[in-house]
């Protein structure tokens, strides 16, 4: 399937649910990235940290976690 867009491609995990979004505030440094490695060694889906401490812009990891 093809994408226009980063938008797009979150859109349509989103509807495969293959995507949570984490609006709670987290530290980038040590909660984000204990999180996704947890996330990540289930196989889990990808994760949309909306309000990562310190920072105005989301950050989107583990696009690519799964063979689906």
């Amino acid at each position: 399937m093809k994408y226009t867009d980063l938008r797009d491609f979150i859109a349509a995990l989103e509807q495969r649910g293959e995507l949570v979004r984490i609006a709670a505030e987290v530290d980038p440094v040590l909660e984000m990235t204990e999180i996704a490695d947890r996330t990540l060694r289930r196989g889990g889906p990808a994760l949309l940290f909306e309000n990562p401490k310190g920072f105005n812009t989301p950050v989107l990891v583990n696009l690519f976690g799964t063979e689906r």
